[in-house]
């Protein structure tokens, strides 16, 4: 009643606008290297995360996925259908950074894909190698005091570019089982950014 317009014209303008912001403005959800993503930056990000109790100077962001629940398709049902959870979703990889914004943004997927798969697909992980150096360094600073870190769960495994919490949990020592503690708690402010998104913008 308020625009004239039938249900299906409105989704139609809806869905137009939202592929028009996507196709002019995902850049900036990608890997924004000319300003949220410039070593100046990520220095700052790492200098929050380390006042906010984590035990490192070096961590700028935290990864994870998120599966977004869907209706059974008709088409794909298998490459949607997860599953660990059971139904079908889609899925999205994000880097949360201390200030509140997902820097990075990669999805949807298929909702069988593990979080890997989409590391791979996004290649997060050679963008960080590529840009996330550590003011003052240089081709002859050692491989492990180069570059800026990520946080991720332990499917992410571990390189220059890329922390995980210590394995094997009957085996930590209680210096290990600490660290991970105090991550843990670090890295749930990326679940709270999905579930805000969630929450602001249901439809979309």
């Amino acid at each position: 009643m308020k625009y004239n317009r039938c249900q299906s014209a409105i989704s139609e303008v809806v869905n137009k606008l939202v592929l028009y912001l996507d196709e002019t403005w995902k850049h900036l959800l990608d890997f924004d290297t000319d300003y949220l993503f410039d070593p100046e930056h990520m220095a700052a990000y790492a200098q929050a995360i380390y006042k906010s109790g984590v035990p490192l100077k070096t961590v700028w962001s935290l990864i994870d996925c998120t599966i977004v629940h869907m209706c059974h398709p008709i088409w794909f049902q298998r490459q949607a259908f997860n599953g660990h959870k059971k139904f079908h979703v889609l899925k999205y990889q994000a880097l949360r950074l201390p200030n509140g914004l997902i820097g990075h943004l990669f999805g949807p997927q298929k909702g069988r894909q593990n979080d890997n798969a989409l590391a791979a697909m996004s290649k997060v992980f050679e963008k960080a190698l590529e840009h996330a150096t550590r003011p003052g360094t240089n081709e002859n600073t050692p491989i492990a005091e180069h570059h800026f870190q990520i946080f991720g769960d332990p499917a992410y495994g571990m390189s220059p570019v890329i922390l995980s919490p210590f394995a094997g949990a009957g085996d930590q020592t209680a210096a290990e089982q600490e660290w991970n503690n105090i991550m843990s708690k670090a890295r749930i402010s990326i679940e709270h950014a999905f579930g805000l998104v969630l929450k602001e913008w249901p439809f979309i």
